[in-house]
């Protein structure tokens, strides 16, 4: 309901948890299977853990000519979400898993982060850079002199 709605918002504000909008866009080669994976993906999202998603803005899908060179007509499709996110480790986790193309941080304007939580994400994020190493796809190269 719109109240309930309207009283976790105001707890999470409370509560200093990171208020964010990610920004999603999908391209695909069929309209329909965009728009239900697209909608699938959001809500997702909204059981992920430490996250409170208030609100979801689908728009129009778009016909796309030649968006890569593999594909000759798309379909894109953007879709705004609204959300709170407990921790930056939580957010940053949800950035790495669902992939928004732009985030804006709405709020809290200051946010204290305890050593621990930098650590784990930097860990997290140092992980993923092995990951992609491993699988052939990016990583960092040291080289000697």
């Amino acid at each position: 309901s719109e109240d309930k709605n309207k009283d976790e918002i105001s707890r999470h504000r409370k509560e200093g948890w990171l208020e964010t909008v990610f920004i999603i866009e999908a391209l695909a080669t069929d309209k329909t299977s965009l728009e239900d994976v697209l909608k699938q993906h959001i809500e997702k999202l909204s059981k992920a853990k430490d996250v409170f998603v208030y609100e979801r803005i689908f728009h129009e899908t778009l016909s796309i000519s030649d968006p890569t060179p593999q594909i000759k007509e798309g379909f894109s499709q953007i879709a705004e979400v609204k959300l709170f996110v407990k921790t930056f480790y939580s957010l940053m986790s949800v950035v790495i898993v669902y992939g928004p193309s732009s985030i804006e941080i709405i709020g809290p304007t200051q946010k204290e982060i305890k050593i621990d939580e930098i650590q784990n994400t930097m860990n997290l994020v140092a992980g993923l850079i092995h990951e992609f190493a491993a699988a052939g796809v990016g990583g960092v190269v040291i080289t000697p002199k």
